[in-house]
């Protein structure tokens, strides 16, 4: 059974060989297998311990033949050509673009399915800089967290316009959970302003900066 937030990454995944980076258990790998919704899954992680796990839990589910588990950094452990998409998902979206960064080439070739737990206007910014089309995106919720699920393919057409729309793009407004999207938002301007302004050496560039993103998104407001 997956959680509301692996539900939205499988539902955004399609392909005959996917690649899952930091698979962390393999839930993703074995769920897409045993439901017919693709033919092989390349799954990776960095850590020994995590690749172990995935390795007795697709032993366990019988799917050694399909699910192949390789200890790696990153997209280092594909070769190119050898998926046709790619689920890098749970980890912060800094590290996603050093991931993506570090095997561009790679990156390029596939579709991208990316779940960032922070840095979403990061992300955005680097994947419309870099030779990436953000194709799609959705929003999954569970329990009091609000997670996105970005699609993104080589391409350089994009539907973000104004700096706001990196960390509140437009095209989430017919989203049935974009209010839970927009008050994440609001509360991580409002505490940033707080902190900075109770700052013993207040960061002028920053807070300003923050106070016009904080009026721009009330624009944005459903």
């Amino acid at each position: 059974m997956l959680t509301p937030r692996l539900e939205c990454i499988v539902r955004h995944t399609k392909g005959k060989i996917i690649a899952d980076i930091g698979t962390d258990h393999a839930y993703i790998p074995i769920y897409l297998i045993e439901n017919n919704l693709c033919d092989y899954v390349i799954a990776g992680d960095i850590r020994t311990g995590p690749a172990e796990i995935a390795k007795t839990n697709v032993k366990n589910h019988n799917l050694s033949d399909k699910i192949e588990v390789r200890l790696g950094s990153g997209l280092s452990v594909l070769n190119e050509n050898e998926a046709d998409t790619i689920i890098i998902a749970g980890m912060g979206g800094q590290l996603i673009t050093e991931i993506i960064e570090a095997d561009l080439k790679i990156a390029h070739k596939c579709r991208l399915v990316l779940q960032p737990m922070n840095a979403q206007y990061e992300l955005r910014k680097y994947l419309s800089d870099n030779g990436f089309k953000i194709t799609d995106e959705d929003i999954a919720v569970e329990d009091f967290k609000v997670y996105n699920i970005i699609n993104a393919k080589k391409g350089h057409e994009t539907n973000l316009k104004d700096d706001i729309e990196y960390h509140l793009p437009k095209y989430l407004k017919t989203n049935k959970y974009y209010k839970k999207l927009y008050e994440k938002k609001y509360r991580e301007f409002t505490k940033v302003i707080n902190g900075l302004e109770n700052s013993n050496d207040i960061d002028y560039k920053k807070l300003n900066l923050y106070k016009n993103w904080l009026k721009e998104l009330k624009n944005y407001e459903s």
